[in-house]
């Protein structure tokens, strides 16, 4: 299990376009946003606010897109063979998904880490070292519904569509959750649409955090789309077994 790990990261950290869209893209944004519209702050209390802000939303989309695009592989997986070779080792597979599933959440802390120190070292966002440390870790556990999310997709879709249901749900939970424009700004109607999304209460459990407020009503929702898309998943895998080259 640990070596299918080890290997899983490995193959995933190779690919430059991964990183990219997940850890350099959202640090560039959290970098344009905050000196767009944080350059316009009338004050240093205004600036604080607009820095952290969207360094807390740019995180949350780090965070979203790498889980989907880490476990969302399934799909190219299967479609490859390598889940028909992976069959004459000794492991099951409830080991490949679980190992997927680690992956997913491991590789999740780089966007967050990197977002974080170029909040606080590039956008000077202030912030105590324990509130630091309770972002990431809370953004890091809330990502476990996107990573289900990913493995939901990854075992109902096959390579092409997978591909692309990745992109547009990651683009269509980061414009409705109000990580690219706050929420605060929408339309009423789209309002209540931005608090039906996980993205959404994703991005407000790391507000919060960040202003000391204890993100029940956040943490419950997550959990609950949590349950949702892994029960989904596991009854899709149910159904479609790993070693399908088509589905």
């Amino acid at each position: 299990m640990t070596a299918l790990l080890l290997f899983q990261l490995r193959r995933v950290l190779r690919s430059w376009e991964y990183l990219f869209f997940t850890v350099v893209l959202p640090a560039l944004f959290t970098v344009f946003f905050t000196q767009v519209f944080g350059g316009q702050a009338g004050s240093g209390a205004e600036y604080q606010e607009y820095a952290r802000t969207y360094m807390v939303a740019m995180m949350a989309y780090g965070g979203l897109g790498a889980a989907l695009g880490a476990t969302v592989r399934l799909s190219f997986d299967r479609a490859s063979g390598w889940l028909r070779q992976v069959r004459v080792l000794p492991i099951s597979g409830r080991e490949v998904v679980a190992a997927d599933t680690a992956v997913g959440m491991v590789l999740v802390l780089p966007s967050l880490v990197v977002v974080a120190l170029v909040g606080r070292f590039v956008n000077g966002v202030q912030l105590g070292l324990g509130t630091w440390a309770a972002l990431v870790g809370a953004l890091w556990v809330g990502s476990a519904v996107f990573v289900a999310l990913g493995m939901l997709l990854g075992l109902a879709l096959e390579q092409k569509a997978a591909g692309a249901a990745m992109g547009i749900v990651s683009v269509v939970l980061a414009a409705l959750g109000g990580l690219w424009i706050p929420v605060e700004v929408f339309p009423d109607g789209f309002r209540r649409v931005a608090q039906a999304v996980p993205s959404y209460w994703y991005g407000e459990l790391g507000r919060d955090v960040v202003a000391g407020t204890a993100p029940g009503l956040a943490v419950a929702v997550l959990a609950g789309f949590a349950v949702l898309f892994a029960g989904a998943a596991l009854a899709v895998g149910a159904r479609r077994p790993l070693h399908a080259v088509a589905g």
